[in-house]
């Protein structure tokens, strides 16, 4: 998306974004990321340019719009040169086959478009183009004629030479280059507009051109993306002591949350983009950050994720909802199983459950992955039955090919303690919604599975000062005082209090040691020591360096659970301590170092461990990290969270804050909730009054909601 401008009098040359010329003496630029758009304002040489991209909300096209402002009190003559490079539509091609990929192009050039086509064997032909409202003068369609011999993308031949070379690609590495001649008197202002969208040149080209022809008609279609995602984003808003919180949760976070349900995490910024399809635990998780906001769209997606789930009880680690049939080539062998798979779906379900209170879903008849259907209840249910008969030697769930953390490979007899926690929480969620609907037999049947377990991993996961991570094929301990390499396990612990199955002194003790081992000033690390020698028994993430990926970095989706776990302990100062350590937006003033965006989560910060890199994040955008950040703030730390029967006020926070204020939208009804702390207390509800009514309890009833509806909250 690059667009250069050249000074056609001096001869001179620079772009609308700093890169891909990187102009330094006398450059100035500011880029600027909003909700669905980008926009880069520079200033060089006395011309200021303000260049906008971004995509409408329902029309397969690109707005690439640019306007100039001469402020160097003389006439200028400039050329503008759009520049972007096609893909050849299948990225597995795109990256690896060269032999037939870059023979398969044809360019075409018609009326100031640029016409791209890919003909496929078998008779497929995707197009594209590109298009200016301005005149074309000049263009090119073969990268390598528009960029040049001994060239590259700062010093491209034709913004050199101040012309295209009207070159038309047939095969290669087709590109699409559109040049114009703008006129600036002193003072004036003008704009320019690029158009790229997939369709033919001669109909869609054509066609969204006479529909654009005007820099009015662009800000309609832009103010329309604009109202889109404040209505996604106007169901919560928090004002807060702290604007690194009020920034985040307001707007970026938010912003994320819907990013991953959207992508789940088929295509990022770090990554190629070819994933297959989308990650099963992934987009469970991803729709807890997103219900309280789009709840039907939540569960068209639910019903994507239970179609991946086998009749055996199990899920599909990946799936591919739009090329989704069922059938027996769905069933996958044990040794590709992943223990924790299906029982997200628990957790995802009784969120959408208790955001709507549509019990009525869990009636709804789904098909499994390889044969037959049943109830979404019925789902779940079979769901925990696959999980209980998969069980080994200890009592605890098979790690299969993993659990949570793909780098943890418990084969053959291997036993997942974390899986078991999440095991319990399923169980957990599973009661309530069999109270809910009166399916007496099943709260007592899983009741039973539930003490069994919580009584098992008391007596048998235990360490002494925290809980292990889960036992070898062998019958050796992983994350044991015993153990030779990685003694404690970031998720065993914080697990041990999210999933409710502790919160007495063990459970302080199993955070306790969380904070002497784990905690670092960005982060908490996900285990310690971390592996320097490769074990097979435990698999890959004994094969990365200490202090990267799984293996002792600070993965910041795991942080999240922690978070959790000290604000269930009462513990809000060091819930927020923890919060602050790894969100982004507090590595703004330590960028260089951080080296990532200041307002998207990324998957991991370097941790302690690492020799050289320690506190430098990667791969953002495309986390679990989103979603449960903002559970983790907004439900257990400023404690607004949704429930079957109402809405629960119950904060727990720094005890400097002296008060906050909330706005939530539940079930159709709006909340102004005042939150005051005069005592300076980290936990402690005192007083909740509703529209001036006192209740005795931090669970809002349905029965006493208003349409709109005014909550103080006194701490103490």
């Amino acid at each position: 998306r690059y667009i250069y401008i050249r000074d056609d009098q001096s001869g001179d040359y620079w772009s609308a974004s700093w890169q891909p010329v990187g102009k330094v003496g006398g450059y100035k630029t500011e880029c600027r990321h909003g909700m669905g758009y980008t926009k880069f304002i520079s200033e060089y040489s006395g011309i200021r340019s303000n260049y906008r991209v971004f995509v409408p909300l329902d029309k397969p096209v690109e707005f690439w719009e640019i306007e100039l402002e001469n402020n160097s009190g003389q006439r200028r003559e400039l050329s503008l040169f759009s520049y972007g490079e096609w893909c050849f539509w299948r990225i597995d091609q795109d990256l690896k086959n060269f032999q037939y990929i870059l023979y398969t192009c044809r360019m075409d050039y018609y009326e100031d478009m640029i016409d791209y086509t890919l003909l496929f064997a078998g008779g497929e032909e995707p197009k594209a183009f590109m298009t200016s409202l301005l005149p074309v003068e000049s263009f090119d369609t073969d990268r390598d004629v528009f960029i040049g011999n001994y060239h590259h993308e700062g010093n491209p031949a034709a913004v050199e030479a101040g012309k295209c070379f009207n070159s038309i690609a047939v095969g290669g590495s087709p590109c699409a280059a559109l040049h114009n001649k703008i006129i600036l008197e002193a003072g004036e202002k003008k704009y320019a507009l690029y158009i790229v969208g997939i369709g033919d040149a001669r109909v869609e080209g054509k066609n969204y051109k006479e529909l654009y022809n005007s820099k009015e008609a662009v800000e309609k279609e832009f103010q329309r993306v604009q109202e889109y995602w404040n209505r996604r984003m106007s169901c919560y808003r928090c004002e807060t002591p702290s604007e690194l919180v009020n920034t985040m949760v307001n707007i970026w976070n938010q912003y994320q949350c819907h990013m991953t349900f959207n992508w789940s995490r088929s295509a990022s910024f770090n990554e190629a983009g070819g994933r297959d399809g989308m990650g099963f635990r992934d987009s469970n998780q991803d729709t807890l950050g997103v219900v309280h906001a789009i709840p039907e769209e939540v569960k068209n997606k639910l019903m994507d994720l239970l179609k991946a789930q086998l009749s055996e009880g199990y899920a599909l680690h990946h799936i591919q909802p739009l090329e989704w049939r069922q059938g027996e080539h769905n069933i996958v062998p044990r040794e590709r199983i992943y223990s924790d798979d299906h029982l997200w779906l628990l957790l995802s379900v009784g969120a959408y459950l208790r955001e709507t209170g549509d019990f009525a879903f869990l009636e709804e008849s789904v098909q499994y992955a390889d044969k037959g259907e049943d109830t979404v209840y019925n789902h779940l249910k079979q769901a925990l039955e696959f999980s209980w008969n998969h069980r080994g030697p200890n009592g605890f769930l098979y790690g299969m090919a993993a659990d949570w953390n793909d780098c943890i490979n418990l084969k053959g007899e291997g036993e997942s303690i974390w899986s078991t926690f999440l095991y319990y929480k399923a169980i957990q969620e599973f009661l309530l919604m069999a109270e809910k609907t009166g399916r007496d037999e099943d709260v007592r049947h899983f009741k039973e599975y539930g003490v069994f377990i919580k009584e098992n991993l008391g007596k048998k996961a235990w360490d002494g000062e925290w809980f292990i991570r889960g036992f070898l094929d062998s019958g050796r301990k992983l994350g044991s005082s015993e153990s030779e390499q990685s003694k404690i396990f970031l998720n065993a612990q914080s697990w041990a209090v999210f999933s409710g199955a502790f919160s007495d002194e063990k459970a302080e003790k199993a955070m306790e040691s969380v904070n002497k081992y784990l905690a670092t000033e960005h982060g908490l690390v996900l285990n310690y020591p971390a592996f320097r020698e490769y074990d097979e028994e435990i698999g890959a993430i004994t094969s990365f360096p200490p202090g990267l990926k799984e293996n002792a970095a600070i993965f910041c989706h795991a942080n999240t659970w922690a978070v959790i776990a000290e604000a269930m302990l009462g513990h809000g100062d060091r819930a927020f301590e923890y919060y602050l350590s790894y969100l982004p937006a507090r590595h703004n003033d330590i960028a260089d170092e951080y080296t990532m965006e200041p307002y998207v989560y990324c998957q991991f910060i370097t941790g302690k461990e690492h020799p050289s890199k320690f506190g430098r994040a990667r791969n953002s955008w495309l986390t679990g990290t989103a979603a449960w950040s903002f559970v983790a703030i907004s439900q257990y730390i400023l404690g607004v969270r949704a429930d079957y029967d109402g809405l629960i006020v119950d904060p727990v926070i720094p005890h400097d804050w002296d008060s906050y204020s909330v706005y939530r939208v539940y079930r159709g009804k709006e909340f102004n909730i005042k939150v005051k702390n005069p005592s300076r207390v980290e936990r402690g509800v005192k007083e909740i009054r509703i529209n001036g009514e006192a209740i005795n309890s931090t669970l809002i009833p349905l029965s006493v909601m208003k349409d709109k509806n005014e909550v103080e909250v006194i701490l103490c």
